[in-house]
């Protein structure tokens, strides 16, 4: 092969990458402001659909809040006898209009409306996690399947993060807003294609995509890219993390179209918001007032300033032989505590690996108490027992770990001593059940415990001794960080694509 070749394969469009619009959705909302516009919008926000999910409480004015975004394959709308939706009706075995809804991409977006910024964090869609609700482990795209609530609560359990608002578009209305804002441009370097999602694109530059071009795009986690050096295809080996990166980027470039187009032509406008009655859903809080009100911040936002992250793991395969991704738990905190409101660098459970040692000679003490931390979110080891009895409890820590000597401190509900093991890794800490332990409170007090100036020096796990005196250091800060970008555009290029 000489060159890039039309591919003639049929677009198998699956409908699970519905989402990629929502936040241009969302944000040509927000940037509807007059007296006007009000009215219309609010007959118009009355006709849309209302899920009745569960949200997390809503926090005070102007302060950041998060929205779930979530991405259904609905076919409701399309008429499967019509042969240029025939793609849509063949995924994965034969899907029909009312089957089971799923979804493949799902989102948070936090906006904080008092400095006007915008975060967006991707969930793989292979993700491994415990499903709520009892549900085992599964992909965390299996959990829409069972219910809104029940991805939402295991977003929640797994994550640690509240949801403020909900926001699901379908099927037809990912094509549609394409559509209303006439496609989008995005630059492409190289010639690229996907034999599985239909892609192609033979030329290089400014390429403004349409509603089927910017499916298949949008769903592409096989794409090749035409190396214009060697002819030669190549593929992007990360898949659906690569997908992610490129996603956000689309999103970027969509949000700047349906944000210029909206705001400058009338009848585009009309559009955007006829298609947001049509294809969007939303939980029952989310008011007209709420969107006006934000839209009075976020009228002149800059698509460029959004920041987008992706949670970091890693492949595994699964007992019975199915091929998913593992978080990696220390590597995505500094990511979640973002859209927890919490400062990157803060040390929360999942940052702190816990060994629980029995010091009271009562059987199964050190299982039990190792269970609970887990559930708090705790890394647990394998329990043990010590050599002496403790009458106190104990909260042993490498030096320069007091954080996390006081993050263990602060679900107990017994008062602790503090002393420092040398042996112990950063951010360790070996916890010795006294025979004053009470229980494990499921929340930290909201006081945190004062070590003292100088701490004690001693090995926890088998000899408590008679410690000698050491004075600890500051602990270190935690950096965020992303997951594998995979095939992607210059980016400084494709900036400059309008």
């Amino acid at each position: 092969m000489t060159g890039p070749q039309h591919l003639a394969a049929p677009l198998r469009r699956t409908g699970r990458q519905r989402l990629l619009l929502v936040v241009g959705v969302v944000i040509c909302l927000l940037t509807l402001t007059g007296a006007g516009v009000a009215g219309y919008l609010n007959y118009r926000f009355g006709q849309i659909t209302r899920f009745d999910v569960a949200i997390d409480g809503a926090p005070a004015s102007g302060e950041p809040r998060n929205y779930l975004l979530v991405g259904s394959d609905s076919r409701a709308g399309l008429d499967e006898d019509d042969p240029d939706n025939a793609g849509f009706f063949d995924d994965e075995g034969t899907v029909t209009v009312g089957g089971p809804q799923r979804t493949d991409t799902i989102m948070l977006l936090r906006v904080d409306p008092d400095d006007g910024a915008a975060s967006l964090l991707s969930f793989p869609r292979d993700l491994w996690v415990p499903i709520a609700g009892d549900r085992g482990s599964n992909r965390i795209n299996t959990a829409f399947t069972a219910g809104r609530e029940v991805l939402m609560d295991t977003i929640r359990q797994n994550f640690g993060i509240p949801i403020h608002h909900y926001v699901e578009i379908d099927f037809v209305g990912f094509l549609g807003l394409v559509e209303a804002i006439d496609g989008v441009p995005f630059y492409f370097d190289e010639p690229v294609r996907d034999t599985h999602s239909g892609l192609v694109v033979q030329d290089t530059g400014c390429i403004t995509l349409d509603p089927r071009q910017s499916l298949a795009f949008a769903r592409s986690r096989y794409l090749e890219h035409y190396d214009l050096e060697t002819g030669r295809w190549r593929s992007d080996p990360t898949g659906d993390l690569g997908r992610i990166s490129r996603q956000q980027e689309f999103i970027r470039r969509a949000i700047s179209s349906a944000v210029s187009k909206g705001l400058s032509n009338p009848a585009t406008l009309n559009d955007l918001v006829n298609i947001g009655v049509d294809f969007v859903g939303l939980d029952p809080s989310l008011s007209v007032s709420d969107i006006l009100g934000l839209g009075r911040r976020f009228a002149s936002f800059d698509a460029d300033s959004l920041a987008t992250y992706s949670l970091p793991a890693t492949p595994f395969r699964t007992s019975g032989g199915a091929d998913v991704l593992d978080l990696d738990t220390r590597e995505a905190e500094p990511i979640l505590n973002i859209f927890r409101g919490l400062e990157p660098g803060e040390l929360t459970p999942g940052l702190v690996d816990v060994t629980v040692l029995n010091g009271t000679g009562e059987d199964g003490l050190a299982g039990d108490v190792t269970a609970a931390l887990d559930t708090v979110g705790f890394s647990t080891g394998e329990p043990a027992d010590t050599v002496d009895t403790f009458q106190v409890s104990t909260v042993y820590y490498a030096p320069g770990s007091e954080q996390a000597a006081t993050s263990v401190a602060r679900h107990l509900t017994s008062p602790v001593r503090f002393a420092v093991d040398e042996e112990l890794a950063a951010d360790s800490v070996s916890f010795v059940v006294g025979q004053d332990f009470t229980t494990v409170h499921d929340q930290p007090s909201p006081t945190v415990p004062e070590l003292p100036t100088t701490t004690t020096t001693t090995v926890a796990s088998t000899e408590p001794g008679d410690p000698s005196t050491s004075t600890t250091a500051a602990p270190d800060s935690t950096t965020s960080t992303t997951a594998p970008i995979g095939y992607l555009p210059d980016a400084a290029a494709a900036a400059s694509c309008t």
